[in-house]
């Protein structure tokens, strides 16, 4: 006989046997655990999908109100007179 074990046939069951009863009950409790599970698993997924929605879109204005006053700053900088400049430069070393 080859050694190849897909060549095996099946030891046939009686479909009305209390073993394949038992086999088909917990079978199906395993399958339906897994399915819970992969349901949690979604629902879990789906609420950090919002959560980091909601974050990501909390630092975009963050970023953009951040960008907003570094343009400000940088008008008020270039409208000071040179003198000013290294005043404060110099008073900071």
């Amino acid at each position: 006989m080859p050694a190849d074990h897909r060549s095996k046939s099946k030891k046939t069951v009686d479909k009305n046997s209390n073993e394949y009863r038992v086999r088909r009950e917990r079978n199906n409790i395993a399958v339906r655990k897994s399915r819970d599970k992969a349901k949690q698993r979604n629902v879990e997924t789906q609420q950090k999908v919002l959560e980091l929605t909601t974050d990501n879109e909390r630092l975009r204005k963050r970023v953009e109100q951040l960008t907003r006053e570094l343009e400000t700053l940088r008008g008020i900088f270039r409208q000071l007179p040179e003198s000013s400049l290294v005043k404060a430069m110099g008073s900071c070393a």
